[in-house]
């Protein structure tokens, strides 16, 4: 049962990565695993529909190899899209042929992971409103949140 629980904590902790990439609160961590710390570029993020209660949102996520033990050399910079239906609390990836898939809030790490902290992130920064963070979902044999206020508030530039 604890080992369920782990399973679904936000990896991204500011224990062990730096809540903002170099101090920037334009640059919040949203996800980190294994050393690697991918963060948001608040500055890139773009709404492409606007038409509640669907969005569709663009945002670029750098990648830091080593942040866990101090680099702050930009790796890599992607790019990611998100179609969100607000109504049936859906938020899906958009690929790069339109494609639409799913984020199950309640999946593992390989499932939803990285793409679904972005995009809750990206929801929030551009609407100031909890997507997939404002339901408890039910994880099996026990009813949680998703996001926690520290990711909240660290996605809001308020954790200097």
């Amino acid at each position: 049962m604890l080992l369920c629980l782990f399973a679904f904590v936000p990896t991204a902790s500011a224990a062990i990565y730096p809540d903002y990439w170099r101090n920037d609160t334009n640059f919040p961590l949203v996800w980190g695993h294994m050393g690697t710390a991918q963060y948001m570029d608040k500055t890139s993020l773009v709404v492409q529909r606007y038409d509640p209660p669907n969005y569709v949102i663009a945002v670029n996520v750098i990648t830091v190899y080593g942040a866990d033990s101090g680099n702050t050399e930009i790796a890599r910079v992607d790019t990611f899209r998100y179609y969100y239906n607000y109504e049936n609390t859906g938020m899906y990836t958009i690929g790069d042929n339109e494609a639409r898939h799913y984020i199950k809030p309640t999946g593992s790490n390989a499932e939803s992971g990285l793409v679904m902290y972005v995009g809750e992130a990206a929801f929030y920064t551009a609407y100031h409103m909890k997507f997939y963070g404002a339901q408890n979902w039910n994880f099996g044999s026990f009813y949680s949140k998703v996001f926690d206020d520290d990711f909240y508030a660290r996605v809001n530039g308020a954790r200097e």
